[in-house]
């Protein structure tokens, strides 16, 4: 498989890992327990096993890292999606605080956090497609032309 369309496959999946990773790396940033208004209620999925899923969560994104680390031009993607991701993670975290004013942090998270994951991911998936185009020229031009051995 070529760098890009490893990056490709492995950067949403460390996105989503550094996504799982910043929300339970941050916490519950919630300060009224009962008269907080939230903006968006917490994925059940996250909450029922929260150190079992952070650390599944971080041996993902650690192997991720891993598995492209090799060539840096791969790893760019990759690393725009984890930033994606961990933008994604404080988004979510700020979206189901429960607190105050939640709903203009929220708000700004939404108009502003997550377009710009959104971006990053798209350049991503841009940065990857051009690995693979440069990979495959690469590989053709690196071929011995059988037409001049022959004789």
């Amino acid at each position: 498989m070529h760098r890009g369309l490893r990056a490709l496959v492995l950067g949403p999946v460390a996105g989503l890992c550094a996504a799982v990773v910043a929300w339970y790396l941050i916490g519950d940033v919630g300060t009224a327990p009962a008269d907080g208004i939230r903006v968006l209620d917490p994925p059940l999925a996250l909450e029922v096993l929260p150190w079992l899923t952070g650390v599944v969560a971080g041996a993902g994104l650690v192997c991720c890292v891993l598995a492209v680390v090799k060539r840096w031009a791969a790893a760019s993607p990759v690393v725009l999606c984890v930033v994606a991701g961990l933008l994604v993670g404080w988004a979510g975290r700020v979206m189901t605080a429960a607190v105050i004013g939640a709903n203009i942090g929220g708000g700004l998270m939404m108009l502003v956090g997550l377009p710009l994951a959104g971006i990053l991911i798209l350049v991503a998936v841009v940065t990857a497609l051009v690995i693979a185009r440069r990979a495959q020229r690469d590989a053709r031009m690196s071929k011995p032309d059988p037409s001049a051995t022959a004789m």
